[in-house]
């Protein structure tokens, strides 16, 4: 068996693979026995059908599995001898068997990417204040408060007026330039929230609506008008029509619920706990790990944007498309919570493969790096490693699984030797934070 290797172009190599007729012989002769042995023609007992016979009635058949098998047989010979590393076998053309020239073809396959491993250590990355302020222990008690809140129905001649955190009522329209004043019902038909409504009702809270008429309710009584409530749409997040545009509303305050926030005593009641210091307590205590937790991942995204920036280079096709397929998968998901509509996925389809195959190639070159570091410093994954990384996993699923079933699924779908290439990686993106500048 004869092979020649050509880069056909970045992580792809073109292998040439060539057997003479007297090592096919072998398959040639099995191939034949199993058709006389299987082959049913009219005429003729199984089994007992002449070989001239065998050889015309099925010279195709006999020849495809010739060649499945010769490529069986002579891909993997040659992927041994020509010390390829191969990632995927992208594809085989000009197949070619016959008994009198042997068989040749030519091996499209994918390959670990040959890359410098860039400098790793003593990164200089900028580490950020884990401190928790008392402001911000208090800012978190008093959001927290919030969710004990007794709402009371204001009454039309008690003087009230609305505050921060009312529910409100209201009669609402908009219309799109201040002097023209033309019925945004008429501009975006289809954007009824934005076009106006009638005993709507909302939370005067920040990002519960367009921001400035929660502004401007804030104060107005029940009954009364405000027709000039200026607003300004964003150029980003914002219908097509009205990107960028200045409108105005007509709002009207039909009623209002005023927000009571309990006292101390009965929010330390409702929130179960000894007293307010004690509340103020747990908060610090969590919103310091936090902290460390969000410093942590910040520490660690540094580390791989540099090694990202000192080390661009090609990736298998095939990696990336299965990366992308992943994250379209976990986008799908999200966007039956986060309210993403089909329309607009359909409308930004473009942009999001776009995305999606530029975080994969990315992530895929990361891993390479990172492995390519592991194996520089002999990082390895004990079945300890395993052990301690599923236990993490189980501990965060709520009791749906343990440890053992986990680890039992990556032994069913043969996927230990890729979870422990992620522990190797994990562990290498540790050094290299842990040795960096700060």
């Amino acid at each position: 068996m004869k092979f020649e290797k050509k880069d056909s172009s970045a992580c792809v190599v073109a292998l040439q693979i060539k057997a003479e007729a007297a090592e096919v012989a072998d398959v040639y002769k099995s191939v034949l026995a199993a058709f006389m042995r299987e082959a049913v023609i009219p005429g003729f007992r199984k089994g007992k059908v002449p070989l001239n016979i065998i050889k015309q009635k099925f010279q195709q058949e006999i020849a495809r599995e010739c060649e499945q098998r010769c490529f069986g047989k002579f891909y993997q010979e040659a992927l041994k001898e020509s010390a390829i590393e191969a990632v995927n076998l992208q594809n085989v053309t000009d197949v070619l068997f016959t008994p009198e020239t042997g068989f040749s073809c030519t091996a499209l396959v994918e390959v670990k990417p040959e890359f410098s491993l860039p400098k790793y250590k003593k990164l200089a990355i900028k580490a950020g204040d884990t401190q928790v302020t008392d402001e911000q222990v208090e800012e978190r008690v008093e959001s927290f408060r919030k969710a004990f809140a007794k709402f009371e129905d204001a009454k039309a001649d008690d003087g009230s007026v609305v505050g921060a955190g009312d529910f409100v009522e209201i009669d609402y329209s908009g219309a799109l330039d201040i002097k023209a004043r033309t019925p945004l019902s008429e501009v975006v038909p289809d954007q009824k929230a934005v076009c106006g409504a009638n005993d709507f009702w909302l939370q005067v809270e920040d990002g519960r609506f367009l921001p400035e008429i929660l502004e401007a309710i804030k104060g107005m009584k029940i009954g009364e008008t405000k027709d000039d409530v200026k607003v300004k749409f964003p150029k980003d997040n914002a219908p097509e029509a009205l990107k960028g545009k200045k409108c105005v509303y007509t709002v009207t305050v039909k009623a209002f619920r005023r927000r009571q926030l309990p006292d101390d005593a009965a929010f330390a009641e409702a929130a179960k706990v000894e007293s307010l210091d004690a509340l103020r307590k747990q908060f610090r205590e969590q919103m310091e790990k936090d902290a460390v937790a969000a410093e942590a991942e910040n520490l660690k995204n540094q580390a791989i944007e540099l090694l990202l920036k000192k080390a661009d280079f090609e990736v298998p096709p095939s990696l990336v498309r299965r990366q992308t397929s992943s994250y379209l998968e976990d986008l799908a998901q999200r966007a039956q919570y986060t309210g993403m509509t089909a329309e607009y996925i359909e409308k930004n389809r473009d942009k999001i493969l776009a995305d999606a195959e530029s975080n994969a190639t990315r992530q895929v070159r990361l891993s390479y790096i990172l492995l390519g570091i592991a194996a520089e410093e002999k990082i390895e994954a004990s079945d300890a490693d395993v052990n301690a990384g599923l236990e993490k996993m189980a501990a965060g699923s709520n009791g749906k699984v343990t440890a053992a079933d986990l680890l039992k699924q990556l032994v069913e779908n043969g996927q230990v030797a890729l979870y422990k290439e992620q522990i190797r990686a994990e562990k290498a993106l540790d050094l290299v934070v842990a040795e960096a500048k700060k």
